[in-house]
């Protein structure tokens, strides 16, 4: 439902609008969504705000504009459930999509604080940092830097255009357990830059912490995703409380 009388632009609604009708499944990949004169008569504004609202789906990689054809519905959103522990490569591919990365740093470094404290590391302990993009069907979708303990033994000269799990089990390193935390922040000019989004667009950042069976630390992340691509999908259960006074 479009409101006009708020602080809310009524392209920014309409985007929305359709948006959710492409996570639905009411606008199905390869569909062609109504014309802008049906949009229009549909939200009740000018062909001018739909026009503006259907151009940035188009620019988010979601639509496609093809001659003597239409709009196109191109992407579905990607789904990811936070309750399971699986690779980027691994989620993707059980989606059908396709994945490559962008390599961008490969080093041997001292970590911050922050970063030692979490991976439990003492003074003059170092990390292996991996920088890189992770594209999905052509396009990047998140940008990933990744720190692991230097006295795990994998070599800056390793191949990480794959899957990072896929190393770590080639080193022994076994991932068992992941504390995940992420908050909606907007888009500095790096950011948009390389996940090619609009400065100031909404994304996501996730940071991950890993563990092995004996409960060591093995893996420091920072996720920053596309925030009109992904969407995380969580259970939760109600636990059975007892009234304090014995009644059921």
């Amino acid at each position: 439902m479009i409101v006009k009388r708020t602080g809310i632009p009524l392209y920014y609604q309409v985007e929305a609008a359709i948006r959710k009708k492409i996570e639905s499944g009411v606008f199905g990949l390869g569909d062609k969504i109504p014309s802008e004169m049906e949009l229009a008569k549909e939200f009740h504004v000018s062909r001018i705000t739909i026009r503006k609202a259907v151009e940035n789906l188009v620019q988010d990689g979601l639509l496609q504009k093809q001659q003597g054809i239409g709009t196109l519905v191109t992407k579905h959103l990607i789904k990811d459930a936070v309750n399971s522990l699986e690779s980027f490569t691994e989620k993707m591919a059980r989606q059908g999509r396709k994945v490559s990365s962008t390599l961008l740093e490969v080093c041997i470094q001292y970590p911050s604080e922050v970063i030692a404290e979490s991976l439990n590391l003492g003074p003059g302990e170092q990390v292996l940092k991996i920088s890189r993009i992770r594209n999905v069907d052509g396009l990047p979708l998140a940008l990933f830097t990744t720190y692991v303990p230097a006295y795990l033994g994998i070599p800056s000269d390793e191949d990480f255009s794959g899957s990072l799990f896929e190393v770590y089990a080639k080193y022994g390193i076994e991932p068992y357990y992941s504390d995940r935390s992420f908050r909606a922040i907007v888009a500095d000019p790096t950011v948009a830059s390389i996940l090619q989004i609009m400065e100031g667009r909404a994304a996501l950042q996730m940071n991950y912490l890993t563990f092995d069976r004996q409960g060591r630390a093995i893996e420091y992340a920072e996720g920053i995703y596309r925030g009109d691509w992904y969407n995380y999908e969580m259970r939760f259960y109600r636990n059975a409380r007892r009234n304090p006074a014995g009644d059921q």
